[in-house]
């Protein structure tokens, strides 16, 4: 298996999480992504190494691709999280970021550009974990990953 690697900010979402272990419960992101966002999705809920990637098949638009790996592994991911801390002041964000363990990525797709930021705002209802979307900006929760995808 080649070596896994947290990919490039610049074409992913990326999601900070404070739990150290690549843990995912699968029942939960397909409860979380059909209630919060009316989506059906799938995924292989098989336990997950320290360095990872799997799928997000999101029902009628397609596969996602999903890395995680130690935060200590992803230090571009890290200075992304830090900047887009600064960009909103701070507010409660920071110490979200300081706790973080771990990164989860969505990788966008050119074809559907909303899709990582749908995946990623459903994976954050379920790791509690804070949104970097692609290419920087200011961080976010899921009710700030609802209000852009509104906006479309």
């Amino acid at each position: 298996m080649p070596e896994i690697e947290a990919l490039s900010t610049s074409n992913a979402c990326s999601l900070l999480s404070a739990e150290a272990a690549a843990r995912l419960d699968g029942a939960a992101v397909v409860r979380n992504a059909r209630g919060y966002f009316s989506l059906a999705v799938a995924l292989d809920a098989r336990p997950l190494e320290a360095r990872d990637r799997l799928e997000i098949e999101v029902v009628g638009r397609g596969h996602v691709e999903i890395v995680t790996v130690p935060i200590d592994e992803a230090p571009l991911v890290r200075a992304a999280a830090d900047e887009a801390v600064r960009a909103i002041g701070g507010a409660g964000m920071d110490l979200l970021v300081a706790k973080a363990r771990r990164v989860w990525q969505v990788r966008e797709r050119a074809d559907d550009p909303t899709l990582a930021l749908l995946v990623a705002a459903v994976l954050a209802s379920v790791l509690l974990a804070p949104i970097v979307p692609t290419g920087g900006g200011a961080i976010f929760g899921v009710r700030g990953a609802r209000e852009r995808l509104s906006r479309g």
